[in-house]
């Protein structure tokens, strides 16, 4: 049982191919945040990227923390000397 989740583990993981658990759903997004679905939704508006698959909604991790990334606000710069 131990190889077998190796294996997994490193299929995913050195190939650079993506596993069900990098894509969420609007809701386990929020979980994930900490905030409402409502919001998510809101921050779709706002640009965050999304796949929609017929009605269905997947949002990828790596995708949100780049945008989450790229509109951080409040980061002050390093005074220079």
């Amino acid at each position: 049982m131990t190889d077998m989740k190796l294996q997994s583990t490193e299929c995913s993981g050195t190939t650079g191919r993506r596993g069900r658990e990098d894509l969420f759903t609007t809701g386990r997004l929020a979980q994930y945040l900490g905030c409402s679905e409502r919001h998510i939704f809101n921050l779709r508006r706002r640009g965050l990227p999304a796949f929609e698959i017929g009605d269905m909604v997947r949002i990828d991790l790596a995708a949100v923390r780049g945008w989450l990334t790229a509109h951080q606000t409040g980061t002050t710069k390093p005074k220079s000397a």
